[in-house]
């Protein structure tokens, strides 16, 4: 297929199909976890549902065939969780107005996309922030892997414990597979087989399933589909979704707005920091993944860079129209890249799966967590030797580079690791007088982010 460039990219047909269906099933746990997140009260978790299968299909579009590149635009923890806790619960806007806000914030990512923003900033990052990014991005994978498993769960106090193992049920078995696949992950790898994550996906679903039956802890007939829901879903939708929540949310929005500076400042900011989160999230994650699959050039630029942000900026404001907010270039996407994915075609592949997930909702949740488990935990690892190049001979260097991977997997927010990261970078290094470590846009970028955390 010429408009992918298979031959050029070393790839064939199916190859590219395999590496799509393996970043879909790594993050179809996010089909569950971000609709119940921003579903209830004025807006139905169903119809989040849908808005968000179809935006991740035309990001993944724009990404296959605009930017040609094989990461996956899927739905943000971070920015669904910027929205459901700081504008809708802290800030006090309904969904509606959210959804107008991001649409704003959609429309200066596309401008920064274009400018060259995001390669701007990222250029600014110190060589230890850019690893720390990495290295937390792999920590917060994995750790997403162990807690979706049920190998980790939520102690006291918000501390995490290893789970009851003791007792043989459900969940030790869970926690068995999702060992088990790591094991046929590196079998298949050692035995030099192709598809090492997939293969291993496919091998801790037979286990799963075929092994949960033997031992009477999984009910096959439970996987029997119910599709009764999916008409009165779509009329839903299509009634309070499809454009009704921007339009009604941009009214709110503006109607209501006092000519009170620091109200207008607010909602100013708040746009423009939104903006900024999404395409720092999405800068963070390309240049990891491109890093760890060596896809820098000689002078660590990622050449692909604006049309890839453009492509997640596009869907992040079309996304609105259809009713769910902001997107992002995911870090699942590792993944299909780890299957040897290496064209659009990939994340067309896990586009078009997105759509059809719009339809077979009930059967995306048939996939075990255990098994997606798995492939995170490995993609996770893979990810962790940034570690090792991180400055730690000077704490200008590795004390905000640690904060960034300690935040990213526990506050489960890539934006925050990296906001705090970058702030934390600029004032160490300004009060140790070591001016010439922080450039100009990166003393930007931290204002900016400290408005939000001290500010807003």
């Amino acid at each position: 297929m010429k408009v992918f460039d298979l031959q050029g990219n070393n790839t064939n047909f199916i190859s590219e199909m395999l590496a799509g269906l393996t970043s879909f099933v790594t993050i179809s746990y996010l089909l569950v976890q971000c609709p119940a997140m921003l579903g209830g009260g004025s807006v139905a978790a169903s119809t989040v549902y849908i808005g968000m299968c179809i935006t991740c299909f035309i990001g993944c579009l724009a990404m296959g065939l605009w930017a040609k590149q094989p990461f996956i635009v899927g739905p943000s923890v971070g920015m669904s969780a910027y929205v459901a806790a700081t504008l809708m619960t802290d800030m006090k806007y309904d969904y509606s107005e959210a959804l107008a806000i991001t649409f704003l914030a959609g429309v200066i990512y596309i401008g920064l996309s274009m400018a060259g923003v995001g390669g701007m900033i990222y250029s600014s990052l110190s060589g230890s922030m850019k690893n720390g990014i990495s290295a937390g991005l792999g920590l917060y994978i994995a750790m997403i892997g162990f807690k979706n498993s049920g190998f980790l769960t939520g102690g006291d106090l918000g501390s995490w414990k290893i789970a009851d193992l003791s007792s043989w049920n459900l969940a030790s078995f869970t926690v068995l597979v999702m060992f088990a696949g790591l094991i046929f992950i590196g079998i298949f790898k050692r035995l030099g087989l192709p598809f090492p994550p997939l293969l291993g996906f496919i091998a801790s679903g037979i286990l799963y399933y075929g092994g949960g039956k033997f031992l009477k802890l999984v009910d096959l007939s439970s996987l029997k589909p119910n599709f009764g829901g999916i008409n009165s879903n779509f009329g839903k939708w299509y009634t309070e979704g499809f454009l009704k929540n921007l339009t009604s949310g941009m009214y709110g929005l503006f109607s209501g707005l006092k000519p009170d500076l620091k109200i207008i400042l607010t909602l100013v900011i708040t746009v423009l920091i939104c903006a900024l989160f999404n395409s720092t999230e999405s800068v963070g994650v390309v240049y990891s993944i491109a890093k760890n699959h060596g896809r820098l050039d000689d002078n660590g630029n990622f050449g692909a860079l604006k049309n890839t942000l453009a492509s997640n900026a596009s869907a992040s404001t079309l996304g609105t129209l259809f009713g769910f907010p902001m997107v992002s270039v995911a870090p699942e996407s590792t993944a299909g890249i780890c299957a040897q994915g290496k064209s659009g075609l990939t994340s067309v592949t896990a586009g078009v799966l997105f759509l059809l997930a719009a339809f077979f909702a009930p059967v995306v949740t048939y996939i075990p967590a255990a098994v997606t488990a798995c492939i995170m935990v490995y993609i996770g690892f893979t990810m962790l030797g940034a570690v090792k190049e991180i400055d730690c001979g000077d704490i200008g260097e590795g004390i905000p580079a640690l904060l960034t991977i300690i935040l990213i997997p526990l506050t489960s927010s890539i934006i925050d690791g990296i906001a705090l990261g970058i702030i934390l970078h600029v004032v160490v290094n300004i009060c140790t007088l070591k001016l010439k470590a922080v450039k100009p846009i990166e003393l930007i970028v931290a204002f900016l982010f400290g408005l939000q955390y001290f500010y807003l």
